[in-house]
């Protein structure tokens, strides 16, 4: 998972770490089960950049924006309207 390359302290990663799964319990219940590790992956690598260029936002939500966003443009799951 990418945050072995996040420089923070327990704290911080502790933080980060809830940030994800708070993220995932979103994303998990609109996903087909089967691309579940994939995408898990991806929105780990999308948590461990929001948390690089801004560590003061809310990363669950901006994380599932995200995700929601770039699956819209790729074609995968979209957001709940």
């Amino acid at each position: 998972m990418p945050f072995r390359s996040i420089v923070a302290t327990p704290e911080e990663l502790a933080r980060v770490a809830a940030a994800f799964e708070e993220a995932w319990s979103e994303v998990a219940a609109r996903i087909d089960p089967g691309s579940a590790p994939g995408q898990r992956e991806r929105l780990a690598a999308i948590i461990a950049e929001l948390w690089s260029s801004d560590q003061t936002v809310d990363l669950a939500l901006m994380a599932v924006r995200q995700f929601d966003a770039t699956a819209a443009a790729g074609g995968g799951p979209k957001a709940p309207e």
